[in-house]
């Protein structure tokens, strides 16, 4: 194939047909692994397009091989919206090799490199929502237990733009997890190209050859969330020594000193996260996505992948669908007839005719014509004087003008005709196009409420988790309620921000009793036992209740701390006022009035479920929006009316001239 490099040694054991594979080029061949684009075939016309990786030749002795099996065998079990999906793995002639999920688009390091080419700024919003995802991944990862409930303990160490993709529809994908692990390094770090790059990803732990765990990827994210929100390198250095010595000593500079407004609390975000220690630093991925949204919404910063698709969209020109399309047509047979192509395989357009000719003077109709003419001139020669040959020439010219005039009128009235339709029809394709874009932003809509109330929820219940762990409260909650409301006068342990309510409960033998409610002039708490996360709404809005078991020190006391905690949806409704001309909230209690209805609705409401994954007795949540009438082209309506206007007076002058030349 053309494509394809024919000097990379995987060409000498994967031919062009590759089992059940068919390659269509060769994309890299990196320190490790070399990556092929390829078409998988299957039965009656199945066909999917997969990245083959496959480890370096080189890299074949019993130890290595036993290393990469055990690490692909860990990263088939990963199974993550955010990460890259191992399907299969094989070997070819005792080349083991991956068959991975493929990704349409590109990957961070190439989006950074473009947007700083086309001097195209990417917003917070963007950085932050490609850096949360990326948090929501690794945090899996960390998280991944075995089938017997034993953590792995995974560690992915290169965190790297270029294991960050981005596809064109707005997805975040992290690849490349555990294959540092499956041989030793050593052998290569001399090599140049190797290396190069990515010990400006790594933490200060890992650069000093020193034991890494979890924390070390948030340094290496921290680094990503720096160099995506200011578009500049952090770590910088002539030497890979240097490099090294720059990111175990040399202070951090501040994001603000490298671009002009950086938002302070942001950076108080980024240098935690770049923290030299690793236990100032977060302690997991999961801590810094929760600021980082948190930030989000406080700076009403709309993250989404439709955004995401529409700066990939401004940024790359999407042309591996055109590009697998020409490979397929590359590889197809042809027939031959009589040593040329079968004109049945050309291109349709080569078949169009050619645009209509002047009418030839011996034409069939001209000849007609002059017939008539001719008796004509012969039936009014014996009743009249007689005329001249030129004037029996030019009355036949005229009639065959007038004719051709008529013919002429027809056609211009078919043409505006014709062109109202199009009109009409075009029109109809945009607001088709308009409703459908409707309906896809909608259904964001609600995964964005969902995403709110998780947050909301995580966020209150790591509240009530700091109130329930307080060693003060766990020996007041054995006492009585006057007891309680003195050390809420005196301590500030118990605190309600604005909006929220918060009662402390005493269990004993299993009945509740209110103890302590702050507000004192709140509505009475719901007495929940358990760890448990419920939201209710009402006219005003949505709140979410979170409840954390308190362990008192004797046998036989216990309590729970209960916390109301308003969910600001100001954003939501911004955005479902761009497109919804009615929207409310339904399943958790009173129905919620996100946008109050108006006159442009379009059609019949649509109902979408919003799925709450943690809250008890949600499960029915839905939001039900009207769409906003989907606008057509701006200029469909005059050019119809104008072009249909046209084609009626054009129409009127061919009766007209039909009727005249009857009569004559």
């Amino acid at each position: 194939m053309g494509a394809i490099d024919p000097r990379s040694s995987f060409n000498a054991l994967l031919p062009e047909q590759f089992g059940q594979y068919s390659l269509l080029a060769h994309l890299a061949t990196g320190g490790m692994a070399e990556v092929w684009l390829a078409r998988q075939l299957g039965l009656q016309g199945f066909e999917k397009i997969v990245v083959i990786k496959r480890a370096r030749p080189e890299l074949t002795d019993h130890e290595t091989t036993a290393l990469f099996l055990d690490e692909a065998r860990l990263v088939a079990t990963l199974e993550h919206p955010n990460i890259a999906q191992v399907y299969e793995i094989g070997s070819v002639n005792g080349s083991y090799f991956f068959v991975m999920e493929y990704i349409d688009g590109a990957d961070l390091r190439r989006l950074i490199e473009t947007a700083l080419a086309k001097r195209h700024r990417v917003s917070l919003a963007d950085a932050l929502y490609i850096i949360t995802h990326v948090c929501t991944a690794l945090h899996y990862a960390h998280e991944k237990h075995d089938l017997d409930g034993r953590p792995l303990q995974i560690i992915h160490r290169d965190v790297s733009p270029s294991n960050v993709l981005i596809s064109h529809d707005g997805a975040i994908k992290v690849c490349d997890f555990g294959i540092a692990k499956a041989h030793n390094r050593k052998a290569e770090t001399t090599q140049s190209g190797v290396l190069k790059g990515k010990f400006s990803y790594m933490s200060p732990e890992q650069c000093q050859s020193k034991p890494v765990d979890r924390r070390s990827d948030v340094f290496s994210i921290g680094i990503l969330l720096y160099e995506l929100s200011t578009l500049s390198k952090l770590f910088r250095s002539t030497s890979d020594f240097a490099l090294l010595q720059q990111i175990v000593e040399a202070p951090i500079p501040l994001p603000s000193t490298r671009l002009a407004g950086y938002p302070p609390e942001l950076e108080r975000i980024v240098m935690k996260a770049l923290a030299k220690a690793p236990e100032d630093r977060y302690q997991t991925a999961q801590e810094l996505q929760l600021d980082l949204e948190e930030f989000a919404r406080e700076h009403k910063l709309a993250m989404s992948s439709i955004r995401i698709a529409s700066l990939m969209s401004a940024l790359f020109e999407k042309r591996n669908d055109a590009w697998i399309r020409a490979q397929r047509a590359h590889s197809d047979h042809f027939i031959e007839r009589g040593g040329g192509r079968d004109s049945g395989n050309l291109p349709a357009f080569i078949a169009v005719g050619s645009s209509p000719t002047a009418p030839r003077s011996d034409s069939p109709h001209d000849q007609a014509t002059a017939v008539l003419g001719s008796q004509s001139s012969a039936s009014r020669a014996a009743a009249a004087p007689p005329v001249t040959g030129t004037g029996a020439t030019g009355a036949t010219a005229t009639a065959s003008m007038t004719q051709r005039s008529g013919v002429l009128w027809l056609l211009g009235a078919a043409l505006a005709a014709a062109f109202a339709v199009v009109v009409t029809l075009a029109d109809q394709v945009v607001a088709t196009g308009a409703e459908r874009a409707t309906a896809s932003a909608l259904a964001a809509d609600a995964e964005r409420i969902a995403a709110g109330v998780d947050a909301a929820a995580r966020s209150a219940h790591m509240r009530a988790d700091g109130i329930a762990t307080s060693p003060m409260l766990r020996a007041a909650i054995e006492t009585d309620a006057a007891t309680l409301s003195d050390l809420a006068s005196t301590e500030m342990v118990f605190t309600a921000d604005g909006g929220e309510a918060l009662e402390v409960f005493q269990l004993r033998r299993d009945k509740p009793l209110s103890l302590l409610r702050i507000p004192k002039t709140a509505p009475a708490l719901p007495a929940i036992t358990g760890r448990v996360t419920r939201v209710r709404g009402d006219a005003a809005g949505m709140t979410v209740l979170a409840s954390t078991p308190i362990s008192g020190y004797r046998a036989g006391v216990a309590g729970a701390v209960v916390l109301s905690s308003p969910i600001d949806l100001s954003a939501i409704r911004r955005a479902l006022t761009d497109h919804a001309a009615a929207a409310s909230l339904t399943g958790l209690g009173p129905e919620i009035v996100l946008v109050a209805g108006r006159g442009d609705a379009a059609g019949a409401a649509l109902k979408i479920p919003v799925p709450l994954v943690g809250v008890t007795g949600a499960g029915d949540a839905t939001l039900i929006a009207t769409p906003k009438r989907a606008t057509g082209l701006t200029w469909a309506r005059p050019a119809r009316v104008m072009s249909g206007g046209l084609a009626a007076l054009l129409l009127a002058g061919f009766v007209v001239g039909f009727v005249r030349r009857s009569r004559s």
